[in-house]
């Protein structure tokens, strides 16, 4: 059995649950920014694998339509690039779990979801996005 950890979990999941996975794609990345993004992935991954993958084109809507999309989908996981804090904040409020400022191509990146990687691993990181850890280092409003 595969475990992995999940900000929605208080420790790990088990993988053998279903579940959905929502990433806005362009020429087999990553889309850099969620709000603008044409196409849109989804890829069902069942005891650890994927078991099923669409992808689908996504109109030029309002942030609540596009949270509301990945609701009718019936979407469990967004694996976005940057996202506005307006529609992250709709997606957090619909219960889907939000993995943001993630970069890299699209198989990657599904490989390290659902090995646990993707949270950890800087390389999947946007740059200037540090670790996820919430801790900003650096030059911060042009002064240090």
């Amino acid at each position: 059995m595969l475990h992995v950890w999940h900000s929605s979990c208080s420790n790990t999941c088990s993988m053998d649950e279903k579940r959905k996975i929502a990433m806005p794609v362009y020429g087999g990345r990553i889309s850099n920014v969620f709000d603008f993004s044409k196409k849109l992935l989804i890829v069902d991954i069942e005891n650890g694998h994927e078991s099923g993958r669409r992808e689908m084109d996504i109109p030029a809507v309002a942030s609540m339509q596009r949270a509301g999309k990945l609701l009718q989908l019936d979407v469990n996981v967004l694996v976005c690039g940057a996202i506005s804090r307006p529609l992250a904040g709709m997606v957090a409020a619909a219960g889907i779990e939000l993995i943001p400022n993630i970069t890299g191509g699209v198989e990657e990146v599904i490989l390290a979801y659902i090995t646990g990687e993707l949270r950890t691993a800087p390389r999947y990181r946007m740059p200037g996005c540090g670790t996820g850890t919430g801790k900003r280092r650096g030059w911060r409003h042009g002064k240090k």
